[in-house]
């Protein structure tokens, strides 16, 4: 059997060789995409104030009362596209750069947040049937972890439908998110239940849906 090779700078000190070469190949692809993330709030910082100054310069042609009805509609069409991207935008900057040092944070607005992101690129005909509770659902997470781990399991909803198919997403007034159908394994799905263990909640299969479970946050 060819000799490991030896690193300098190993993550997991202290593991069997076998082992050790195994996990540290697993994190490679989170790394890349904590890289990513890093990156795409640069960006997207930069792209605010250019789009933002062209849903206001539409706006200010939209006013002129002489335009013919089919540039009009052009224009409502930029319009249109323009404030979708800037609802991706914002999720993607409060994905990428969210709030640090809190200890709670608002399920249902992580998950709203979370389908937003996912159904950009590829995944764009993907049906998502969500439910929302009337109220917020504050619930005992920081911010940046529960928005990791409702981007984590939306992601599982899409890998096990495919880009075109159909999930059902759940936020619960006890504190629940439920995706159906949803991929049972991966990187994300382990991250997921994780972030919900280190919270005092769980992340449990019922049948084909995943669904996390995450204390109700009580102010002291």
């Amino acid at each position: 059997m060819p000799e490991q090779p030896q690193y300098p700078f190993s993550t997991l000190p202290g593991l069997p060789d076998g082992q050790r070469v195994a996990l540290e190949r697993a994190l490679v692809p989170a790394a890349r995409s904590a890289a990513l993330g890093e990156l795409a709030a640069d960006v997207g910082h930069d792209m605010a104030n250019p789009l933002f100054a062209v849903i206001g310069l539409v706006d200010l042609l939209l006013v002129d009362t002489t335009l013919s009805p089919p540039v009009e509609e052009r224009l409502q069409l930029v319009k249109q596209t323009a404030l979708e991207l800037k609802d991706s935008l914002r999720a993607l900057l409060d994905f990428a750069r969210p709030a640090e040092g809190d200890e709670s944070a608002s399920l249902d607005d992580a998950v709203r947040a979370a389908v937003a992101l996912v159904r950009h690129g590829h995944a764009k005909e993907l049906t998502v049937a969500a439910g929302y509770p009337a109220g917020s659902v504050v619930v005992r997470c920081p911010a940046g972890a529960l928005a990791q781990a409702a981007l984590h399991l939306v992601a599982a909803g899409r890998a096990a439908a495919g880009d075109a198919g159909s999930i059902e997403v759940d936020v619960t007034e006890d504190g629940a998110l439920r995706v159906r159908p949803a991929a049972a394994d991966g990187l994300g799905v382990l991250a997921a239940g994780r972030i919900a263990a280190d919270s005092g909640g769980s992340l449990t299969r019922e049948g084909d849906a995943l669904t996390l479970r995450l204390p109700l946050w009580v102010a002291s």
